[in-house]
């Protein structure tokens, strides 16, 4: 009688905390997510999400990355580089394609490459079209 809507809930297989602080590398194989401090570098075969809490010293190496807090290093992006609003970046940047958002800090060298699609993880983030009265805006959904 009554059906329950599943939920697709995609794992996240690395996360520290907010209050946390990681001194040295983090190699994975799937999805990062980092709401504390890292000293170190992060890679990723999958995507790696900054979160505004956090803060990193060290270069960051992902499918997709999707920044909200601080990086001090280089970033390394096969797919997508989101620089959201509240952002920070002090480094340079090698990605296929970046979004940067009103209100992100940038300051660095910046240098495009092309990758294969079937090497790049696919994003979990969707644009929605918002019209408004003068023009049409993007804005982001995550799933």
């Amino acid at each position: 009688m009554f059906s329950k809507k599943k939920e697709t809930v995609l794992p996240m297989d690395t996360i520290i905390g907010e209050y946390t602080t990681f001194t040295g590398n983090i190699d994975s194989e799937g999805s990062v997510k980092i709401l504390g401090k890292v000293e170190g570098d992060i890679k990723s075969s999958g995507e790696v999400y900054i979160e505004p809490t956090a803060s990193i010293k060290g270069n960051v190496y992902g499918s997709n990355v999707y920044v909200s807090g601080t990086i001090a290093g280089n970033v390394f992006s096969k797919g997508i580089l989101h620089l959201m609003a509240q952002s920070k970046l002090l480094g340079d940047i090698e990605v296929n394609s970046i979004v940067t958002d009103e209100g992100a800090i940038f300051h660095g060298n910046c240098k495009m490459i092309e990758v294969a699609e079937e090497e790049v993880a696919p994003s979990t983030y969707k644009r929605n079209r918002i019209k408004s009265k003068r023009n049409n805006i993007d804005s982001i959904d995550e799933d």
